[in-house]
């Protein structure tokens, strides 16, 4: 996997902020995490949330210093007790060469997406809809308001719509930022088997993930936590 296909691919969590608490199930919080990439090279990222009313925007900063920089945002809608999406931007800056993916509900039944190459496509749109970066906004209310995630989620792709499967792996305890945190599992893999994404998850921080790997192929990427913004040095 190239360098960037692991920043293309950075899909990082962090909690949410919300304008209000009973719209909402996440409290507001922004945090930091540290991301390698085969133990050959390694970033920072950001992860904030702010809310107006039922929209709500969740926003990705991260850093390869000389290297690269993600800035991924996605928007979506908290309605019927539901993450929905509405829109998604990825910008990939990669020394001088610029990316841009947009994904978007037009509002007339349609999903416009534009790829990494400029291809512009459409498809119909469907219910209940997530994008790559508001599933973890998606996983973690649901864990909230039910305790158990769903086995299936649909996301907007570039290229249509995707169904993601998920499954819960035994529970764990880890030591991240200097504290040992018991863990709920979840993992997430393609129809092929090819790319499977790990979470573990936080109860006790409204189910913070404090640890994800993403395999593709022979390559592996993995998320730490750091702790909150408001404690950074």
């Amino acid at each position: 996997m190239s360098f960037l296909r692991l920043l293309a691919n950075i899909v990082i969590a962090a909690p949410l902020s919300v304008a209000s608490a009973s719209d909402f199930p996440l409290a507001a919080s922004s945090h930091r995490y540290r991301f390698s990439w085969d133990g050959n090279l390694s970033g920072d990222a950001t992860r904030s949330l702010s809310c107006q009313q039922q929209i709500c925007s969740l926003h990705t900063e991260a850093t390869v210093p000389g290297i690269g920089s993600l800035d991924e945002r996605s928007q979506f809608n908290w309605r019927d007790g539901k993450v929905q999406f509405e829109s998604y931007q990825r910008q990939l800056q990669l020394l001088f060469f610029p990316q841009t993916v947009r994904i978007q509900r037009s509002g007339n039944g349609e999903v416009v997406t534009t790829d990494r190459k400029g291809k512009v496509r459409q498809y119909p749109d469907q219910p209940d809809l997530i994008d790559s970066l508001s599933l973890e906004a998606r996983l973690r209310s649901d864990l909230m308001l039910t305790g158990k995630a769903q086995t299936e989620y649909l996301m907007a792709d570039t290229k249509g719509v995707t169904t993601l499967t998920l499954s819960e792996l035994p529970a764990e305890t880890l030591t991240v930022a200097e504290q040992k945190i018991a863990v709920r599992v979840f993992q997430r893999r393609n129809a092929e088997g090819t790319r499977i994404t790990t979470l573990w998850l936080d109860p006790k921080q409204q189910f913070l993930p404090v640890q994800i790997t993403h395999q593709d192929g022979a390559e592996t990427y993995r998320m730490l936590w750091l702790g909150n913004t408001a404690s950074a040095p």
